[in-house]
């Protein structure tokens, strides 16, 4: 069975998905710093990342696990 769907209960649709938008982009720009786990990825991104010069093709980046 096709749906079928009036303009005011598109209308409503669009408003509250609207309001949801607007409610999460204001928490996302309310935080001021990163949280303690995007802290503890980078930290162990760049205990793992290794950069060395290369005498035939310069620098060479490996992630070592």
């Amino acid at each position: 069975m096709k749906n079928s769907y009036s303009v005011v209960s598109l209308s409503e649709l669009y408003q509250n998905e609207e309001a949801k938008w607007l409610e999460e982009m204001g928490t996302i720009t309310s935080s001021q710093s990163p949280s303690a786990s995007t802290i503890q990825k980078i930290l162990g991104y760049s205990k793992a990342l290794r950069v060395e010069r290369s005498q035939h093709v310069g620098m060479i980046e490996q992630v070592l696990n």
